[in-house]
C-alpha cells in the first residue's frame, strides 16, 4: 500500500513542516486541501523533491458557508462559481503532479435541499432537482478534468454532514447518471462506519472504481484508536487490487473537526497520529504478508 496524509488536518501549519513530518514517518504522499491560492506550485514541487513525498490528490474544499463551492446549488451564480473553483483545483492538481481531484457533489455541512423544506413532497422535489444540477455540474467538471489528465473521485459523506450522496449505492447511481469515464470513487472509513453495514463488502463492490481513500478510525482519530476492523478492510483492498493511496485523515476529538485540528492543545497529536496511524496499518500489512 501507498500511504499519504491529508494536510487540512494541520490547519495553517507551514507546508514545509508538514512535508518534513510525513517524510520522517515514512509517508510517500500528501493530499493538499483545495485552496490553490494558498500555494506556490513551484514550492510544492520543490518540497516533493526534497522530501521524496508526492502530491497524490487535491481535496475539494466544499464547505457549506464558503461561497462558490456548491455544485448542486439552484442559484446560477453560485453554481458557476463552484464550476470555476473546480477548474482552478484541477489546474493546480495538474501543476503539482496530482492525478486525482476529490469532489463533493454538494458541500459538507448542507444537510437538506435549498430552503430547508419541511414536507416530504417538497424535500423529495428539492432533492431530485439538486441531484440533476449536481450531475450536470460534475459532468462539466469531469470534462475539464479529462482535458488536464486528472481523475475525479466522488466522495460520499455521512448523513449528518450532507444529504445528496451519503453511501455507495447513491454514489454508484450518481456515477452512472454522470456517465464520465474519468469519474471514479473515493471512500472514507469514517463516513462508511456511519453509513454502511459492511465496509469490506462496500470496498469489494466498488472494485476498480475505487481510486482514492481516506482513512481514520471509528472515532475519526488515528487507526488503532477506535473499533474499525482495518484487517478486514486491508484484505478487501488487496482482493480488489487497490492501487491508490491510503490517505490518513485523523482528527482530534471535538464537535467541530476544523476547530479541533487547529487548537494549540492538539498540536502534539499531529506527530502522534501520523506515527501511530501508519505503524498500525503497516503492521496489518505485514501480518497479511504484504510489503510495507
Amino acid at each position: 500500500m501507498r500511504y499519504a496524509m491529508s494536510n487540512w488536518i494541520y490547519g495553517d501549519e507551514p507546508l514545509r513542516e508538514t512535508f518534513s513530518r510525513l517524510a520522517r514517518f515514512g509517508y510517500e504522499g500528501i493530499e493538499l486541501v483545495g485552496e490553490p491560492s494558498r500555494y506556490s506550485a513551484s514550492e510544492v514541487l520543490r518540497f516533493c523533491q526534497e522530501f521524496a513525498v508526492k502530491v497524490t490528490s487535491v481535496l475539494g474544499w466544499c464547505i457549506w458557508g464558503i461561497p462558490g463551492r456548491d455544485l448542486a446549488s439552484p442559484n446560477k451564480d453560485e453554481q458557476a462559481a463552484a464550476l470555476r473553483y473546480g477548474q482552478h483545483c484541477i489546474d493546480f492538481a495538474s501543476e503539482v503532479g496530482a492525478s486525482i481531484f476529490v469532489v463533493l457533489p454538494a458541500p459538507a455541512g448542507r444537510t437538506a435541499p435549498t430552503g430547508q423544506p419541511k414536507t416530504e413532497a417538497d424535500w423529495l422535489n428539492g432533492y431530485r432537482a439538486e441531484w440533476q444540477i449536481a450531475v450536470e455540474s460534475v459532468r462539466q467538471t469531469a470534462a475539464y478534468a479529462a482535458s488536464r489528465n486528472v481523475t475525479l473521485a466522488l466522495e460520499p459523506i455521512n448523513r449528518y454532514e450532507t444529504f445528496l450522496v451519503t453511501n455507495l449505492d447513491q454514489a454508484l447511481r450518481f456515477l452512472a447518471d454522470v456517465g464520465a469515464p474519468n469519474l471514479k470513487l473515493h471512500l472514507d472509513t469514517f463516513h462508511m462506519n456511519l453509513e454502511e453495514a459492511d465496509m469490506s463488502a462496500v470496498i469489494r463492490r466498488a472494485g476498480a472504481l475505487l481510486v482514492n481513500m481516506h482513512v481514520s478510525d471509528s472515532n475519526r482519530e488515528a487507526p488503532g484508536r477506535g473499533h474499525t476492523d482495518f484487517g478486514s478492510l486491508m484484505l478487501a483492498l488487496r482482493d480488489i487490487g487497490y492501487k491508490g493511496a491510503l490517505v490518513l485523515e485523523p482528527v482530534p476529538p471535538g464537535s467541530d473537526p476544523l476547530l479541533a485540528s487547529r487548537m494549540s492543545a492538539n498540536r502534539s497529536l499531529r506527530d502522534t497520529y501520523a506515527e501511530e496511524g501508519i505503524r498500525c496499518l503497516k503492521e496489518i500489512e505485514r501480518t497479511m504478508g504484504g510489503s510495507s
